[in-house]
């Protein structure tokens, strides 16, 4: 029987859950408050130069698992699309040591041993991890069955120090190493702050071809995504806002918007962040306990944001082979002093991010929930300070590692945590949901909010550890359930 559904919040969940619930037979209109979809997945235009504000990488690029079937379900990915694979994930470059995160394994390892010879061990256990992990997610992303669960139990305990690194920093296991190279580069290659486990499971996925960049990148796979929504029968609300939720016996009876519109759901699938969902659209009268305990642990699992700043550069760009982080001088972004700057430059996709031989550069470093606060204290006039003080630190700073580049950067644009907030109502300006730095810190969200009959909870937030691919398993989840 086909139900009107509403979906709140047009992001990768909930373009996802709409598609799969049209391809049921039911009706779906999708609520979304900026002037195109995409959430946090999201571009745009700045002098004629194209920004990606979030694809760097993309999980479930190969086509023999799980993730990839639902990517190519809504058109993320398909046949067509040209699937990009870096010879790095990252470079780090510590004063004028190249540490390598390569996809090729066993020559990366052997490149860290001429680079650390004094930590051969160390190394060789690394790698080792790596691979352990690398057959872990292999299994789990193609994990359908009783059997294939099982035996994806038996590769975790097989290795226990798999199970270790879920209760380790990467500050904590980079303490091993004597070279301090090797010290900075598993303390700082990755973004975020997640653990070690976190680590292992993305540089393996890369290793093993499942964290790759579609061409194009954010603007044109969400563009498919919007399409084949359409194409379905969809319905789309853009530049409109739900601003409250009636309920009535314990069900949600009327949805209004910020445009006088009223519409009588059947069920309502929410892939906005739970946060804003409870405190702003239910008035705080109910609660999601495992996502209310997280929150409560949020100084131990900090929630990842940044400050992003791009620019172009032009001319050659052969100084900066892939994305590098460096580490620089000690520069105060936000809430503390950085001594690293991640830079990724998108010559590797020159149809779309070059132009007039000029490249879109991006430079990132990280935020969280202080800084988010320590901005919002600020007046207007010291916040546009600071914003103009931060990015004058981070372009002087790829420019005293790289001092070719003097006179060639144009700076384009910028956002950070307060950007963020403003644009997708995500807590503190987040980008990922709350850090998996123990065991602790590991949840899941069964989707449901206690005491609403036919509302359902899709998104990143829903499940450690958040981003892109859990807001699709998510919605994929969800859509299932709705009958």
């Amino acid at each position: 029987m086909s139900k009107e559904i509403i979906v709140i919040g047009g992001g990768i969940a909930g373009l996802n859950a709409g598609i799969e619930l049209l391809q049921k037979g039911h009706k779906v209109t999708i609520i979304e408050k900026n002037d195109n979809v995409g959430g946090l997945c999201s571009y745009y235009d700045v002098n004629g130069f194209y920004i990606d504000t979030c694809i760097h990488w993309l999980m479930g690029t190969q086509k023999d698992n799980q993730i990839y079937e639902i990517w190519k379900n809504i058109d993320a990915l398909n046949d067509e699309v040209k699937i990009i694979r870096l010879e790095n994930f990252v470079t780090v470059n510590y004063n004028g040591a190249n540490i390598k995160f390569g996809r090729d394994l066993e020559k990366t390892r052997l490149e860290w041993l001429a680079i650390a010879p004094e930590d051969k061990r160390n190394i060789n256990k690394f790698f080792s991890i790596v691979k352990a992990m690398e057959k872990l997610m292999s299994y789990a992303l193609k994990c359908k069955s009783k059997k294939s669960f099982v035996d994806l139990t038996k590769i975790i305990f097989k290795s226990p120090s798999i199970i270790k690194s879920l209760s380790l920093s990467r500050e904590e296991y980079a303490r091993r190493f004597k070279n301090p190279a090797l010290r900075f580069a598993i303390t700082n290659m990755m973004t975020g702050y997640n653990n070690m486990f976190f680590l292992f499971d993305i540089y393996s996925l890369f290793s093993q071809g499942n964290a790759d960049f579609p061409s194009g990148g954010s603007k044109f796979m969400v563009e498919r995504i919007k399409n084949r929504f359409l194409s379905l029968g969809g319905r789309l609300l853009l530049n409109e806002e739900v601003t409250k939720l009636e309920i009535t016996n314990n069900k949600i009876v009327e949805i209004k918007t910020n445009k006088n519109n009223s519409l009588k759901p059947h069920t309502v699938v929410s892939s906005v962040d739970p946060q804003y969902l409870l405190n702003n659209l239910l008035d705080n009268k109910y609660q999601i306990n495992k996502i209310n305990k997280a929150r409560k642990r949020i100084n131990k699992n900090p929630i990842s944001s940044c400050f992003n700043v791009y620019v172009t550069v032009e001319g050659d760009l052969s100084t900066i082979n892939g994305p590098t982080l460096y580490n620089i001088d000690p520069i105060k972004i936000g809430h503390k002093e950085l001594d690293y700057l991640l830079v990724r430059p998108y010559n590797f996709d020159p149809d779309y991010f070059i132009k007039d031989h000029k490249t879109v550069v991006s430079l990132f470093v990280d935020q969280n929930q202080h800084d988010y606060h320590y901005y919002k204290s600020l007046s207007k006039d010291d916040y546009q300070k600071i914003t103009k003080q931060n990015i004058d630190l981070m372009i002087d700073s790829l420019i005293k590692k790289n001092p070719s580049l003097k006179g060639r950067i144009k700076y384009l644009t910028h956002f950070g945590p307060l950007e963020l907030k403003n644009r997708t109502h995500t807590s503190f300006g987040a980008l990922q949901s709350y850090s998996l730095t123990d065991l602790k810190s590991f949840y899941f969200a069964e989707g449901r909010v206690k005491g609403i009959k036919n509302l359902y909870c899709c998104g990143q937030w829903t499940r450690c550890i958040g981003g892109t691919p859990t807001a699709l398993l998510t919605s994929h989840q969800i859509a299932r359930k709705i009958k």
